[in-house]
């Protein structure tokens, strides 16, 4: 079993997701994947959110989320300097009329209306928002 790396990157109130539509079932997830050899868990990160949205990533925290043993992630906060994306790496090779990725940016304040998976992503995005809220407050 791989062990899979996971970006939460939130600006101006809004979450970098993954939109899928795979064989008629539609889901988000956060941009990540599985650890290659080599590798560590923010190396992957970094990758991994480059080679899905075409974002370059500052990969900081790891946020504290229980592992699920069935599909273990690590989930980063990661910052961005940008905002456009663009689908590469292996998802655009693989992407087809049944099998599509989607890059793009949602309201962070409609999270219990995006279809997140897994449900630990969402708690690592709730975290998130709880510990930039509180960065802000603690700011000069």
């Amino acid at each position: 079993m791989r062990i899979r790396s996971a970006a939460v990157v939130i600006g101006n109130d809004r979450l970098l997701v993954i939109d899928r539509h795979k064989d008629g079932r539609h889901y988000c997830v956060l941009p990540g994947g599985g650890v290659e050899d080599g590798e560590d868990l923010r190396q992957t990160c970094r990758r991994e959110l480059f080679e899905e949205t075409g974002l370059e990533g500052t990969v900081d925290d790891l946020i504290d989320v229980p592992i699920d043993h069935d599909v273990p992630v690590a989930y980063f906060a990661v910052r961005v300097g940008r905002e456009a994306v663009t689908l590469g790496g292996p998802e655009r090779d693989r992407a087809s009329a049944t099998n599509r990725y989607e890059p793009r940016w949602v309201a962070v304040d409609a999270l219990a209306t995006i279809p997140l998976v897994p449900e630990t992503a969402r708690r690592a995005v709730e975290l998130a928002v709880e510990l930039a809220s509180t960065t802000q407050k603690d700011a000069p």
